[in-house]
């Protein structure tokens, strides 16, 4: 990173600068006062731009809202000057109105699912972008002695319609996953047997992907 000045609750940044990364803790947001802030997300190899935001445009308030890590990586593309908004000064003002504390966590929370769908649609592959949203879900699931119970209502229908697949091929690469033993299906639960197993499956359809297997 390049030289940071700080004046009061102002920043200044140098082009090519990081502010922060996809996947950093967050307890700031900010307005732009001058320049251009570039939001990426890493895809594979690549850093795919979300969006380029310009003077008076402010970002970063969905981890000041709700705690979360950062969701993208903010860079500048020109020389910028930011104001910062500190989260225990931004948080106090919505707590004193209970009504828009409720509607920015739940308008947060949305985002960040269309955050999380988008991310899988950056996967080409199918069987890849299957696997890693149940792996993803894993982390979040029960255990049982079944495996991970991912909390999600399971049907082949919901599954095409989350992955962005058809329903043939939600239903060949789902059967697959089934005759390997690597998931369980009962009624509308779905579980993850062993969270490993289904990591080297992943790894091993990249190798295989990769070097035309």
């Amino acid at each position: 990173m390049g030289e940071e000045e700080k004046s009061g609750y102002e920043k200044q940044l140098n082009t090519g600068e990081i502010l922060f990364k996809d996947g950093d803790p967050g307890d700031e947001m900010y307005l732009i006062k001058s320049g251009k802030i570039r939001i990426s997300k890493p895809s594979g190899e690549i850093e795919k731009t979300l969006a380029v935001l310009k003077e008076g445009d402010f970002f970063g308030e969905m981890s000041v809202i709700d705690g979360s890590p950062r969701s993208a990586t903010a860079t500048a593309i020109e020389p910028s000057d930011l104001v910062i908004f500190d989260r225990e000064i931004f948080m106090n003002q919505v707590r004193e109105n209970p009504l828009i504390e409720y509607v920015l966590h739940t308008l947060i929370r949305r985002l960040r699912e269309t955050d999380e769908q988008i991310k899988y649609l950056l996967i080409k592959n199918e069987e890849k972008r299957l696997i890693a949203m149940l792996l993803t879900k894993a982390r979040e699931g029960t255990q049982t002695d079944k495996g991970t119970l991912i909390n999600f209502s399971f049907s082949y229908e919901s599954f095409a319609d989350l992955v962005g697949a058809t329903l043939e091929k939600t239903t060949s690469i789902i059967d697959n996953l089934l005759k390997g033993k690597l998931i369980v299906v009962e009624s509308d639960k779905i579980y993850v047997g062993n969270q490993r197993n289904l990591e080297e499956y992943l790894s091993y359809i990249t190798l295989k992907e990769k070097f035309g297997g």
